[in-house]
Order: structure tokens, then sequence, then C-alpha cells
């Protein structure tokens, strides 16, 4: 195993992209923070060019994301009957065996995906605090919502939000034309309410309540309204489930089908609420031309249901950042096949640009991955890197750097040896000082706000 010298250009291309601040890219789309919702963006086109005749329609986008989802929980990805409907998704579509989010907690894998950038290069890399009121996505970012709607797409968010709870920072201010949900990353889902009894929904931007409604249910029932009353146009839908995230509740009839395991049957739960969303589509005759994306925020806070990665969330073994992720678009993507190549949940921004007819912004740090996703190209990355807490680690190839604070660098084989349990390092000094150096460069050029 050897690993060619890394080159200047290369080590530093992340750092080049981390200077291009400049002049706020928000001001291309409009003027003084953010529009009010609803109004028009001036179309920004590049990517894919689309026809203004109507029988040739941009593609609809759905995001589907689940919280603290264990790695090998979904049937398709080595579990049990647990996920009929995604496990069904998953042969329809392709399966990424390794795709990675940019940090291993809720709030900056979010951050990602509204922007292409790691979280450090923004003003959220840690999830925010709900008494600090500047706490949240700086409205300076331009959101992958906002960039959709720039180019005439209809935008919505059911689900958790988590990026801001002061007004400035909420969904409808960052792109999104509806919003139903709730602000918090935490919320039980009966009453609705966070661990000290503060209720966070929101319907738009008015206070909402439908206390005894299991939280699953109420995001299925909107996402399914949302689908159904925008059919006719184009939309991106964004639906960030908080199953089986914390508090472990499920109904009595899905804990019933698994004796009792309410963590199974909320995961069930939410597996038949995407089937009734995937089923809308359907419906609506739109499913053909509408890209879905599934996938999960970071890994579970219980190793054991990562296996057989290592690590959990908040850490930087795999167990924490490799997360499951399915994608479907009839005719453009393959079907019933796995990719292997390493994708990061900031590359959806860039890709999602993409497939809109949109250009994606400048400065980003997400590259277009529907080659990867169309199974014609391989990773646009030369490397992936990542900061949490105190560990830092980079990947090229098969090969991953791990490097925690007062350990010497750990190396991993993360395609043969995806538990992590072989360190490398002292067999391939030469390869562990070649991605130590690119790690450094890349850490220097990071503005860390954290």
């Amino acid at each position: 195993m050897s690993m060619r010298a890394l080159s200047n250009s290369a080590g530093g291309k992340v750092m080049s992209d981390s200077k291009q601040e400049g002049i706020s890219r928000r001001d291309a789309l409009c003027k003084m923070g953010k529009v009010a919702a609803g109004a028009a963006l001036a179309p920004i086109m590049g990517g894919l060019a689309w026809a203004e005749d109507a029988d040739v329609r941009r593609p609809n986008i759905l995001l589907i994301e689940s919280d603290d989802l264990g790695y090998a929980e979904l049937g398709c990805y080595g579990g049990g009957p647990i996920s009929p409907n995604l496990d069904k998704f998953a042969g329809e579509g392709v399966r990424l065996t390794h795709f990675y989010v940019a940090a291993p907690l809720c709030a900056p894998t979010r951050v990602s995906i509204m922007t292409g950038k790691t979280p450090q290069r923004t003003s959220l890399s840690w999830n925010p605090d709900y008494k600090n009121k500047k706490d949240g996505l700086s409205l300076e970012e331009t959101t992958i919502a906002e960039l959709l709607k720039g180019v005439g797409y209809y935008t919505g968010l059911v689900g958790k939000w988590h990026l801001g709870y002061a007004p400035k920072f909420r969904p409808r201010r960052q792109g999104f034309d509806e919003y139903f949900g709730f602000l918090s990353g935490w919320a039980d889902y009966y009453t609705h309410t966070y661990r000290d009894g503060t209720k966070w929904m929101f319907k738009n931007d008015e206070p909402y309540d439908e206390p005894g409604v299991y939280m699953t249910d109420l995001l299925t029932r909107e996402a399914v309204s949302f689908i159904n009353r925008n059919a006719s146009r184009p939309f991106f839908l964004y639906l960030p489930y908080n199953a089986p995230h914390a508090p472990i509740q499920a109904p009595d009839e899905w804990k019933k089908r698994f004796d009792g395991d309410a963590y199974k049957a909320m995961i069930a739960c939410m597996d038949d609420g995407i089937g009734k969303v995937l089923a809308a589509l359907r419906e609506k005759g739109i499913e053909d031309n509408t890209l879905v994306v599934f996938m999960n925020d970071n890994g579970s806070p219980t190793e054991k249901l990562n296996a057989p990665l290592r690590g959990d969330k908040g850490s930087l073994w795999e167990g924490g950042i490799r997360v499951p992720c399915i994608a479907r678009w009839p005719g453009k993507i393959p079907v019933g096949e796995v990719i292997d190549v390493p994708v990061i949940s900031m590359d959806l921004h860039a890709t999602f640009a993409d497939v809109a007819g949109a250009k994606p912004l400048e400065g980003i740090d997400g590259r277009d991955v529907m080659g990867v996703l169309s199974g014609k190209s391989k990773s646009p990355h030369d490397f992936l890197f990542w900061q949490f807490k105190n560990q830092t680690a980079a990947r090229r190839g098969e090969l991953k750097l791990l490097r925690e604070k007062g350990q010497p660098d750990r190396l991993y084989n993360v395609v043969r040896d995806p538990g992590e349990k072989n360190d490398l390092s002292a067999e391939y000094p030469k390869t562990v000082r070649a991605l130590s150096v690119a790690l450094d460069r890349w850490l220097e050029g990071l503005t860390n706000r954290a």
C-alpha cells in the first residue's frame, strides 16, 4: 500500500476556497440580508439547462433526513426487517456505503447541507444555544433553499431546524417559503416541548401546537400535504425527521410490532411515514421527475448500533461520521446499485444546484456528485477533512488519518477495516506524514468560530 506524495496545490485547494469570502454572495440574490418570504429572486442560471417549455419542467428535489440513526439499523445496511420502505427505495436507486457528514453532531451537519461549507467556515459549528439570541446560521450565508428559490423553485421545510432560535435565523428568513416543525434539537414526540418545557413548534412564523399527535406522524402529514399542494411546480422539500433521536418514544401500535422495543418502533414508524411521502410523489405523477435523497445526520450515540463501524455520535471515528445515504431519480440514477465512492454532506448543496440548473456558488467546499450518483465518475475530492472537539481527521482514497489530542496520529484503511481496529501508522510512516501535512494545511485555512 502506498500513497503518492502530496503536491502543494492538492494540499492547498481547500485553503484557497476557504479564503474566498470577499463580497457576500448573498448580495447577488438580494439586498439587506434576506428578502421577505415568497419574494422572487432573480434567476442565476448555470449547471443543467432546462427549457422553458412546460413539458420540460425542472426536477423536484426532496431531501429526507433521519436523526441519530445507527449505520447498521436499516435492513438495506445489514439490519433487520425494520425498514421495508427504505429497503425498497434503495433497490430503486443507489445505496452509498461511504457517505460522510461534515461533523458528528446535529446542527453542523445541517449547516454543511444548507451552505455547502465546512461548518467551521460558518457562524455555526456547534449546536446553537436557545438562550443565546446571537447563536445561529449567519444571514450572510446563501442557503441551498435561497439558491433554488432564485431559479424558480418553491421551497419548504418540514421538521427539525436547529440552526438558530431568534426570529432572524428561522427558516422563513433562510430561503424557505413554508415551514412546519420545531426549532430545537430535542423535542418530546407527544408534547412537542423542549426539555425545560419550552415550545418551539412553528407553522411558518406563528407558534403552533397540536399536542398528543406523534411528531413523526405530524411531519409525515405535512410533507404529504406540501407535495400534494405543489405538485404542479418545481419544488424543493427538506424533510428532517427527528426520529430516532431521544427521547425514545413510540406509539403503542408500533411498539407491539417489535415486542416493546420503542427504539426500533421509532425507526419503523419513520420508515412508514417515508413510504407515504414517496407514495405521494407517485400518486401525483411526479415520481420520475423527482430526485430523492435520504440520509442520516450523524452516527448513533450507541456505538453497537453503528457496527461494523467504530465509534459513535460526537467522534470522528467512522461510527460518528459515516452514515446511511440512498438516492433515487428514475432514468438518471442506476437501479439497485451500491456506490462505495466517498461523498460528504456538503456535496448536496452543489449537487442540488446542478440538478436545478442553478450556478453553484464559488468558495464552497462541497462538489457536484451527480456523476458519482449516476455511476459515471469518481469522487471529486482528493481529500476529505474533519475537525471536532479534540479530534481531526483526513481521508484520501482508502486511507484515513485520525488525530486525537495527546495521542500519536493513527492510520486506517477504512475500506478493508471499517472498524478501525488495525493501526497502520508504524507500517506506513510516509503516508502518515503526507496526510498529516495535508490536514495541517487545511486546518490553517479554517476560520474556526466555534
